[in-house]
């Protein structure tokens, strides 16, 4: 290391951008790890058209507005959040740091945000809300075959004190990732799931039989939701006619999202699907987005559309490369300070405005 470096070229070679993050995560990174993480489905019309339509969505900004101290504060399920970012579930965070799930949490605790744990996490969910004490942790599940293992996981969860649980919607199988197929992919040596080591009675589990079930319905959505006091998002929802069966089976907030274009290539960028989510929800439960976040301004958009919150994946663990949970922390204050200079320029003092002002700042190009 050079220690001769002066301020100045130290400040030029911080990220400035969540996409600095992606180039220098490819020099951190084994090539068949950041394939991994980068990953998305078939030809990956769904994970460009994530971007593609969030640059579609172009700002009618108001002029001459009292925008001198925005309030990015937003609000559900009973709590305040200062801002309205949180992390997506993914998997295996010790592939892009040592200290994986550990460091990510705790720069979502730092934030004040709230951060999705995958099952497939590489530190348990014990372990990461003992470190990151005060965190507000999710934890995400999907419908397993194995309808045990779900009920552990959410047992787990709650006696560690996670805020809510999360459900894969739209996930009856695996999408196909040719990047992870051609490099045979295989964990390292020293990372694996480390929730599925022992389940609570201390019985070995192996976690590559945690199959998802094609044959789940709504019923069974229901049947997670009566196992838990927390609430329970359903993460995945893009078609607006699922709506009436998601409320009905007792679901208390859903999250639009396209799984990052890792699931079914082809399907609609999730701030396409995002209004007609919320109209049909008509403010009954709050709504997230998930996938393709990558600016202040895409965050302004989703918020401006109906969304409490939005949710970053890929962005997390390419800081978590860089700079372990300092850079999970550079990157969350990068989108935010974003964040307040799009609603100053746009002219919305808080969320409510954008809201509100939605149909007269926004327009499709």
């Amino acid at each position: 290391m050079n220690s001769l470096v002066s301020p100045a070229q130290e400040r030029t070679a911080r990220p400035v951008l969540l996409d600095d993050f992606v180039e220098r995560a490819k020099g951190c990174l084994s090539k068949a790890s950041f394939d991994y993480i980068d990953a998305c489905a078939m030809d990956g019309l769904t994970q460009r058209s994530n971007r593609r339509d969030f640059d579609r969505l172009a700002f009618v900004p108001l002029s001459m507005r009292d925008v001198a101290s925005p309030d990015l504060s937003t609000h559900y399920f009973g709590r305040s959040y200062d801002v309205p970012i949180g992390i997506s579930p993914m998997a295996f965070h010790r592939l892009a740091h040592p200290d994986g799930e550990l460091a990510t949490a705790g720069a979502a605790l730092a934030a004040g945000t709230p951060m999705v744990v995958s099952p497939m996490s590489s530190r348990s969910l014990e372990e990461i809300a003992q470190h990151a004490q005060g965190a507000r942790l999710w934890l995400h599940v999907y419908i397993f075959r194995n309808r045990d293992l779900i009920r552990s996981l959410i047992a787990r969860a709650e006696d560690a004190g996670f805020d809510a649980i999360t459900v894969g919607l739209g996930c009856p199988a695996l999408g196909k990732r040719p990047a992870n197929q051609r490099n045979d992919f295989r964990l390292p040596d020293g990372i694996d799931a480390a929730n599925f080591s022992k389940d609570s009675l201390g019985q070995e589990l192996a976690w590559k039989d945690a199959e998802l079930d094609a044959a789940a319905t709504w019923s069974d959505v229901e049947a997670l939701c009566r196992q838990t006091s927390l609430p329970v998002i359903g993460k995945g929802i893009l078609n607006p006619l699922d709506v009436p069966f998601a409320l009905d089976a007792g679901l208390s907030g859903l999250m639009v999202s396209n799984h990052g274009g890792r699931q079914l290539d082809g399907a609609v960028s999730s701030i396409r699907a995002l209004p007609d989510i919320v109209a049909a929800v008509n403010g009954r439960v709050p709504v997230f987005l998930d996938s393709g976040v990558r600016r202040g301004t895409d965050v302004l958009k989703a918020l401006s559309l109906g969304a409490s919150a939005v949710f970053v994946g890929r962005p997390a663990l390419w800081a978590l490369s860089v700079d372990g949970q300092k850079g999970v922390s550079d990157m969350l204050s990068i989108l935010t300070d974003e964040l307040r200079l799009a609603m100053q320029l746009v002219g919305c003092a808080n969320l409510n405005d954008a809201r509100a002002l939605a149909a007269d700042i926004l327009c499709w190009t």
